[in-house]
């Protein structure tokens, strides 16, 4: 019985750095948005992703309270993490592309409504940036088009913040 009480205690302990973190991120991402012109839609984004990332974290360390034997934990996660990481950066997958995502939205200097220049294919591109979506930067161009870049691809792409003279 004694066991138990620990693991309860543990689990307790676990859920509220949960929540704990889970509010805090919450916070971090409403002042980004507040310090630049994102979206709402965008901040509801970032929020589900983030919360999606804490949910797996939380299971794991629950799966590890609850006693599963602890060499198959460390295979599985190690082997998750392995494959996580090479998907995180790989040249076009989608976890690559959420991952730049995150990184657009909490690092990068550019916002929704900003003119940017991208060299693509060898040929430089201008527009207004429209919409940052998990998987893509949707850019408006002079002529009406729009582009759509893949995030990371946008992140590896040199580009210009074309800044709008003062009136």
């Amino acid at each position: 019985m004694e066991t138990y009480k620990i693991q309860i205690f543990e689990s307790i302990i676990a859920l509220l750095i949960f929540l704990i973190s889970k509010l805090t991120l919450r916070y971090f991402v409403k002042l980004k948005i507040m310090k630049s012109f994102f979206k709402n839609s965008e901040k509801n984004d970032i929020l589900k992703l983030i919360n999606l990332i804490l949910v797996v974290v939380l299971i794991v360390i629950i799966v590890v309270i609850w006693s599963v034997k602890q060499e198959n934990v460390l295979v599985v996660a190690s082997s998750l993490l392995t494959v996580f990481g090479v998907a995180l950066f790989a040249e076009m997958s989608i976890l690559s592309n959420i991952t730049a995502c995150l990184i657009l939205f909490f690092q990068h200097p550019i916002k929704v409504g900003d003119t940017i220049a991208v060299t693509h294919e060898g040929k430089d591109i201008e527009g207004e940036l429209i919409d940052i979506t998990y998987f893509f930067v949707f850019i408006k161009t002079p002529n009406g088009g729009t582009l759509t870049i893949p995030n990371a691809l946008l992140l590896k792409s040199s580009f210009l913040v074309i800044e709008k003279p003062l009136t």
